[in-house]
């Protein structure tokens, strides 16, 4: 006869393990921050909020434009013999130093070379040259069959980055969570949601939520997400409870969440909720939180092909900016 395993071992394996000390990092400040454009609307949208972080920490703004050749070929092959391609970048860097010059008096900003290349390659690779703290890009949200086709950009660079990734989404809300425009002075941080499962990753981003939470005095609002298709199942578990299972899985997250929030003596609330994870975080946000922050777990290639990535789901479909601190080794970065 089969020994069955304690619910109480089954809650713990829905909810992960206690954490062990001394691997989480603290989180950095933002003292560079990366912004690439495109010069079209939505990219243009990521400057504003690019300005209200540097402002808030003191850091210095970097506009970037790539010459994507994986979309279009290069411009010479477009327009040789008129235009050559030292005369193409010079009037790409004139129209950067344009919108450097427009966003300059609310800070320090500057525009770098362009680069040709794949785009989030180069955003990448230009990241780890300026030695930035965060880049922030903005995504046309696209989905279904046209995000099948086009993809995004913004998912590339939060996959392979080595450095936190702002995305602001085209139609996102001001942060300031109202219909009013967002004050210049700086934007307004009052409700941030930390998705938490309590890997190592998910603990590197609420350490940066909390930082936040700190200088913005904003409410921290902790979410675990229960998924079902993560119980046991096999002829040994079925003598299980689900609903009970469910049950306890959910009060030994309330009281780990509670733990990890009651230290960082904030504002918080926590929350369980069961469902497929990466809906279940969009719609917690709704429509009062200003900012999600959420972790990559690092997975890359043929595993990335097989379980996805929550955090590409989330950016994909919040309705509000969401900030992804990446989650692997530095040296097991793209």
């Amino acid at each position: 006869m089969k020994t069955l395993p304690a619910r109480s071992a089954i809650a713990t394996q829905l909810i992960g393990k206690p954490r062990r000390r001394g691997t989480t990092s603290e989180p950095h400040r933002f003292n560079r921050i990366l912004v690439p454009i495109d010069f079209s609307r939505s990219s243009l949208k990521a400057i504003p909020y690019a300005l209200a972080v540097a402002r808030q920490f003191g850091a210095h703004l970097y506009l970037l434009h790539i010459v994507d050749t994986t979309q279009y070929p290069p411009p010479t092959l477009l327009t040789l013999p008129l235009v050559p391609l030292a005369e193409w970048d010079r009037r790409l860097m004139k129209r950067l130093e344009a919108i450097a010059l427009k966003y300059r008096t609310n800070g320090t900003v500057s525009a770098l070379k362009p680069r040709s290349g794949t785009a989030n390659e180069e955003i990448c690779a230009t990241a780890r040259e300026v030695n930035a703290d965060l880049i922030v890009i903005a995504t046309r949200g696209y989905t279904g069959i046209k995000h099948m086709f086009l993809g995004s950009t913004a998912e590339r660079v939060v996959r392979h980055s080595s450095c936190p990734v702002l995305v602001v989404r085209l139609h996102a809300r001001h942060w300031n969570g109202s219909t009013t425009p967002r004050s210049r002075t700086g934007f307004q941080l009052s409700r941030i949601l930390v998705p938490i499962d309590f890997s190592d990753c998910s603990r590197l981003a609420f350490n940066y939520a909390v930082q936040l939470a700190r200088d913005f005095n904003a409410e921290l609002r902790l979410v675990h997400v229960i998924n079902p298709h993560a119980y046991p199942f096999g002829d040994e578990h079925l003598a299980l409870d689900a609903s009970r299972l469910t049950r306890e899985a959910a009060e030994a997250a309330q009281k780990q969440m509670r733990a990890m929030a009651a230290k960082s003596k904030i504002r918080y609330s926590a929350r369980v909720i069961e469902g497929s994870p990466g809906m279940q975080i969009c719609n917690a946000a709704n429509e009062d939180v200003d900012l999600i922050v959420i972790s990559t777990h690092g997975c890359t290639g043929f595993e990335h092909v097989l379980i996805g990535s929550v955090a590409e789901r989330v950016v994909r479909y919040a309705h509000c900016p969401v900030l992804v601190i990446p989650g692997r080794p530095k040296s097991n970065r793209v």
